[in-house]
């Protein structure tokens, strides 16, 4: 996590894949992230148009990328720009409020809820097109930055439990909303966690092939999830491994009970 010329989008995704990897920053190195992030916003991009204004960031936008639109932390791969500039903006305003929370980071944020609060899938339940990947962005969001507002989490929610099966998705959507369980408060993550259950572990003996490298994520990810699950606390520090024949990363869930 020391690495200089780094974009903050860069900074963003890497500071999230540690986090999620289970790696620890000390105060002098959460105050440098949040410094570099704070500087993005006086180099940001050019703000898009869109039909409704308050579909798009206020305070950090996305550089231009050359056209092309950034990926989530969670790859989902976003067939428009309300899901991957949002995204972009929620992960660095999250990061603010984790890492040096103060006035101006709390203004910001109220001002960001403000906003979600006016459009369809930040508020009102939308799931058509990419309102539902929009949606994910806005519920990881709140689950950090707004844990009070529970009915409104719950709310997002239900928009995933009644509508993912609606029509075939990218395969990372799924493991986004995993994500998202993953970091959020027990008491509402945990009866969620359990109805996935099944599909994690399908998904954990299935494995990955080894492609880029950052195929352990998931893995990472389902670990988290499923270390707070009674009879898998014993997995929370095993590491995903290259399995040798296969070639893919796998994990080992085995001693837990299935």
């Amino acid at each position: 996590m020391d690495k200089d010329n780094i974009t903050a989008y860069e900074l963003m995704i890497k500071t999230n894949h540690y986090l999620i990897r289970g790696g620890e920053l000390n105060d002098a190195q959460k105050a440098r992230i949040a410094r570099e992030l704070y500087a993005s916003r006086a180099n940001n991009g050019t703000k898009r148009t869109f039909p409704e204004p308050h579909w798009y960031p206020d305070f950090f936008i996305p550089p231009q990328n050359e056209g092309k639109r950034l990926q989530t932390v969670v790859p989902m791969s976003p067939k428009t720009y309300i899901v991957a500039d949002n995204a972009y903006e929620f992960e660095i305003m999250r990061l603010l409020f984790m890492f040096q929370p103060g006035k101006e980071v709390d203004g910001m944020i109220e001002k960001t809820l403000s906003r979600l609060k006016k459009t369809c899938f930040g508020y009102k339940g939308c799931h058509y097109a990419d309102c539902f990947e929009a949606g994910l962005t806005v519920l990881r969001f709140l689950s950090t930055v707004a844990a009070g507002e529970v009915k409104w989490i719950k709310k997002q929610i239900s928009v995933y439990s009644n509508h993912f099966a609606d029509r075939k998705r990218h395969s990372g959507v799924q493991k986004y909303f995993w994500w998202i369980l993953s970091e959020m408060s027990p008491d509402i993550a945990l009866p969620e966690i359990a109805r996935q259950k099944a599909a994690l572990i399908e998904q954990i003996n299935r494995g990955y092939a080894v492609k880029t490298g950052d195929e352990d994520i998931p893995f990472y990810i389902m670990r988290n999830i499923l270390a707070q699950l009674p009879g898998y606390a014993e997995i929370a520090n095993r590491k995903p491994y290259i399995e040798e024949r296969s070639r893919k990363f796998k994990f080992d869930i085995r001693n837990s009970i299935l």
